[in-house]
């Protein structure tokens, strides 16, 4: 008598393990579902209101990333904002569009510097900083969450 209900004590532990784990499971599941449908907003490349492009290759936006490209086809100097490493939209925005790891391309950036071969770009603290800087700086290109907040910036698309 006493076996059968350790046994049965038994299969009902293992039984709520189980109901347990699968809860659980099935929870990130549908939170990681929901969570990318309801997602901030897109990314956007923006550019100074002074810069011609409307749109740019992402040959171009790598390039121009990775410190390779510095002019724009008017001949005006890039300027190139990002945010902090740290930052969500910054790994999305190297991860997702750049389809680099935020990491290759700040050693691409160092070696740059370290080998007095080139600069790297200017870092912000956060989007409003973005959006002032890359408003105020002719030729300069940026990217943020929101839509366009600013007269002296454009989005551009990017092919």
């Amino acid at each position: 008598m006493l076996n059968k209900q350790r046994y049965e004590t038994h299969l009902q532990d293992e039984l709520m393990t189980r109901l347990k784990g699968f809860l659980l499971i099935t929870t990130l599941l549908l939170s990681s579902l929901f969570g990318a449908s309801t997602s901030a907003a897109p990314l956007n490349v923006i550019v100074n209101a002074s810069v011609k492009e409307n749109n740019l290759k992402l040959k171009d936006l790598r390039s121009i990333y990775t410190m390779k490209k510095n002019l724009w086809s008017n001949g005006d100097r890039i300027s190139v904002f990002v945010l902090s490493d740290d930052s969500a939209t910054h790994k999305e925005f190297c991860r997702n569009l750049l389809k680099v790891f935020p990491r290759q391309l700040e050693s691409v950036w160092y070696r740059l510097v370290y080998s007095g071969t080139g600069e790297q770009p200017v870092s912000v603290s956060s989007e409003q900083e973005m959006i002032k800087l890359v408003s105020k700086t002719p030729g300069a290109i940026g990217y943020i969450r929101s839509e366009n907040p600013h007269e002296e910036t454009k989005i551009i698309t990017i092919k």
